[in-house]
């Protein structure tokens, strides 16, 4: 009978097999026995593929404090979907200060934990479409001017077809509001702070709001004439 047992891989399968005592067939055969199948039938496991973590690279910008780093996006496929389910701390990799005017500083963090209170724009170097996931449902663009305590921002939301503008202002879901063709100024001087193809401002921080701007396109431009682009 069989003193033990021991484990034979068979075709993709493993073969839990009884040791036991070679018979006149093996010989026949030359083969000892254990290396047929003999027993009971063990499936391996099937080896799981890990997806890939999706990273982006961001640009924090609160009242003072402006830093770019990445950020890991777990299962989420939008930047705009896992920002908007964080709370209290955002934190991102790779990080690098930058100054006031978007220049970067040699203060560096390899990981930096930020108070997502203190950010009022996300802003990110890649287009994102904030209704790639709704084609079938028509959206309107329309074009804002938002202010913070710190910022006016320029740049293009998009809505429902049927939606009020005041009743998108108003709304506080989502937290951040994302817009497309960003560009942000400093409201304190109107220097150019940054230009970013995709954004999502907090509306928390968000103090006015405007669709057009009269009196020219100074407030706009900062202190350099410029051809707008717009």
């Amino acid at each position: 009978m069989a003193a033990g047992a021991s484990a034979v891989h068979h075709r993709g399968m493993i073969w839990k097999t009884l040791d036991r005592i070679a018979s006149p067939l093996d010989e026949l055969d030359g083969s000892t026995g254990l290396d047929r199948p003999f027993g009971t039938l063990v499936e391996q496991p099937e080896e799981s593929e890990e997806t890939p973590v999706a990273t982006a690279r961001v640009e924090l910008i609160g009242t003072h404090l402006r830093a770019q780093g990445s950020v890991d996006l777990g299962h989420f496929r939008r930047l705009s979907d896992y920002v908007n389910v964080l709370e209290g701390f955002f934190t991102i990799h790779d990080v690098v200060l930058l100054s006031r005017l978007g220049d970067p500083t040699r203060v560096t963090f390899p990981d930096f934990r930020v108070r997502l209170d203190d950010i009022a724009i996300v802003g990110q170097s890649v287009d994102e479409d904030p209704h790639s996931e709704e084609r079938m449902i028509p959206k309107q663009r329309r074009r804002l001017v938002v202010t913070t305590g710190a910022h006016i921002i320029y740049g293009y939301a998009y809505m429902h077809e049927q939606a009020s503008l005041t009743a998108f202002v108003d709304s506080t879901d989502p937290e951040f509001m994302p817009m497309t063709n960003v560009r942000v100024r400093w409201l304190a001087d109107r220097r150019l702070a940054g230009r970013f193809p995709f954004a999502l401002i907090q509306r928390r921080k968000i103090i006015g709001v405007a669709t057009e701007v009269s009196g020219g396109l100074s407030l706009l431009r900062g202190r350099r004439a410029a051809t707008p682009t717009f």
